[in-house]
């Protein structure tokens, strides 16, 4: 799918009905109203989880009882967003069943919760999302936090290659109005922090040109976008965390290639590590696939 289109898509919410689910919904209806896009709820019923235990009440458990009280309680949660929405209850494999729909609907976006105590949620910080962003052609949307509105900021993170090329682009797509950051991260010799005084003015000299010559490899992109530039010194992913806890930034977005094997396991565990250390949303964004 072309990133132009993903703000017209449909909206994908992939949700366990826990309280930490309640965050991701009330995300994913603030972005299909600012988008104007339809909104798809989608809960699925797993075998072997929660509710499939003897003696968990009948509306826990996989049965039509527990079908039609997930159909009710997402109706309750939706009838007022003054959205297009429709709410569908799988059974299966839940990241399966996330991509059959995603697929399947044409969907721009999949937006999920971060939560660990239902079936849904003690996956997603792991085998889930790396099946979704391994698979899925259209950005994953990871909630943590409520939301209060639009976001108001938010930080694309590149280390100038095509995956995080894409990654900007989707932002662009989906967060219309919302000033993003491009922020790089260069690794120092000891891989401790420091400010650009450490470094030679070389250095500091030719990464601000390779910033330009990715910006420049992106004609398409609206204007203003990026709003800010910034490049800090050190290990990428503490700097990323720290930069996001200090400005208060709600949300990240970073680019994850396509890749398969053991480079695939690692590339999973780096999103992993993200989504376990940033104290904001993160959307994780599909790379063009690996040669």
């Amino acid at each position: 799918m072309a990133t132009q289109s993903l703000a017209a898509a449909p909206i994908l919410l992939a949700t366990d009905l826990s309280a930490q689910g309640d965050r991701a919904l009330d995300r994913a209806v603030v972005m299909a109203r600012t988008l104007g896009a339809p909104l798809i709820a989608l809960h699925v019923l797993e075998p072997g989880g929660p509710g499939a235990v003897p003696g968990a009440p009948s509306w826990h458990r996989l049965s039509d009882a527990h079908r039609e009280w997930a159909r009710y309680r997402l109706g309750l949660d939706l009838d007022r967003a003054g959205l297009a929405t429709e709410i569908r209850i799988e059974s299966g494999d839940a990241a399966e069943q996330i991509l059959r729909m995603a697929q399947s609907a044409g969907c721009g976006l999949v937006v999920t919760g971060a939560g660990r105590n239902e079936s849904l949620g003690r996956l997603l910080l792991g085998s889930t999302v790396r099946r979704l962003v391994r698979q899925l052609a259209v950005p994953v949307l990871v909630v943590k936090n409520r939301p209060h509105g639009a976001y108001t900021e938010g930080i694309v993170a590149t280390d100038f290659s095509p995956e995080s090329g894409q990654a900007l682009r989707a932002a662009a797509a989906l967060l219309p109005g919302t000033p993003l950051t491009l922020f790089h991260a260069c690794e120092t010799a000891l891989g401790m922090p420091g400010d650009a005084g450490q470094v030679s003015p070389a250095l500091q000299q030719d990464l601000q040109g390779e910033v330009a010559r990715f910006l420049d490899n992106m004609k398409e992109l609206p204007p203003g976008v990026p709003a800010r530039r910034t490049i800090q010194y050190g290990e990428p992913e503490t700097l990323l965390s720290e930069h996001v806890f200090q400005t208060r930034c709600d949300l990240v977005v970073a680019g994850a290639q396509r890749m398969k094997g053991i480079m695939g396991a690692m590339v999973g565990s780096v999103a992993e590590r993200l989504l376990e250390a940033l104290p904001s949303d993160v959307m994780l964004v599909r790379g063009p696939a690996a040669s």
